[in-house]
């Protein structure tokens, strides 16, 4: 190749670099909307602290959105069809990568139509009672759910989501009949267990804190394979006997396909360093979530990893949805 020819192309590429530094050191140069497809109140909780945290780093509000609705599958709809530039971002929670067996036909592909950006944290999923229940060992409720077999209700944030996955795991693997209550959104299936609609609910940590601290929900096991630091007194699913259980939910962020790859490597960076401060960490754990920063690529193979892992509990049950 001639001197010249060389000596263009690598102008051309330090321009190529020159553009991709600008383009990431002008943004965000207005506030940024981060969607949440779930109702307030939940998911949303950690979403908040990190945008907050953000908006103080960039000086620009980052603002959550709540737009609930089917699984989350409407926020992400929006969000996939938002233009790429790094002004629209979705809380990623693994509820899509179960949507993406589940739906029929779903509007949007979480692979085609995404740029992953980060995991910032996980959370074991817990099974909690409401306080009327007369339990209180995960062995004990086993027991009594035996005994009224097909008359206890369990609620989740929407049908398809983790914590529905995980009522379905466990009537799976124990052999019981139980009652699905759907809800848009975890802060309406709280609500629906401590006012005693439901009897029994799976999910994060975070979203049952407060009623927990409350002494009006009582938890009893833990979904992961090894006990929650937070928890440690509380046995996982697999300790009490019911083999082979193994669920968490994470949350991250993602962007629209497309967006410019140095946007989204200073959205990644930053929540690196937001997740890193001791303050943060500890707003995290309060809320029952775990520090757990990936960056743009790890958080791409986390999201297929998972797809495949729910893909199979999903088609062992034969569950499938319509958008």
């Amino acid at each position: 190749m001639k001197p010249s020819v060389l000596k263009l192309l690598g102008v051309l590429a330090c321009l190529l670099g020159m553009g991709m530094s600008l383009t990431a050191h002008a943004y965000p140069d207005k506030p940024v909307r981060l969607i949440v497809g779930f109702a307030p109140g939940g998911s949303d909780l950690s979403a908040r602290m990190i945008a907050q945290r953000l908006s103080e780093m960039w000086g620009q509000a980052v603002v959550v959105e709540n737009k609930p609705g089917a699984a989350g599958n409407i926020g992400a709809d929006f969000v996939a069809k938002a233009p790429a530039d790094g002004y629209t971002l979705l809380l990623l929670v693994n509820s899509y990568t179960i949507n993406t067996t589940l739906y029929k036909n779903l509007n949007w592909d979480l692979m085609r139509d995404f740029s992953p950006v980060s995991r910032y944290a996980n959370s074991p999923m817990v099974l909690v009672v409401n306080d009327k229940l007369p339990v209180k060992t995960f062995a004990e409720f086993l027991s009594y759910a035996k005994a009224n077999n097909g008359k206890l209700n369990y609620g989740s944030a929407g049908t398809g989501t983790a914590p529905h996955l995980a009522g379905e795991m466990l009537a799976l693997r124990s052999g019981l009949s139980m009652v699905h209550i759907p809800y848009k959104g975890s802060a309406p299936s709280v609500t629906a267990l401590v006012a005693d609609e439901v009897q029994f609910s799976f999910g994060a940590m975070s979203a049952f804190d407060g009623m927990v601290k409350a002494g009006r929900l009582r938890p009893l096991a833990v979904t992961t394979t090894t006990r929650f630091g937070r928890m440690p007194e509380v046995p996982t699913v697999v300790e009490s006997g019911i083999a082979g259980f193994d669920a968490d939910i994470w949350y991250g962020i993602v962007a629209p396909a497309k967006t410019p790859v140095a946007i989204v490597k200073k959205i990644s960076d930053d929540i690196a360093k937001v997740v890193a401060e001791p303050e943060m960490q500890a707003k995290l754990r309060d809320k029952g979530l775990e520090p757990a920063y990936l960056d743009s690529a790890k958080t791409t193979e986390l999201i297929k990893q998972d797809v495949s892992r729910w893909k199979e509990i999903i088609q062992r049950l034969k569950l499938s949805l319509d958008e």
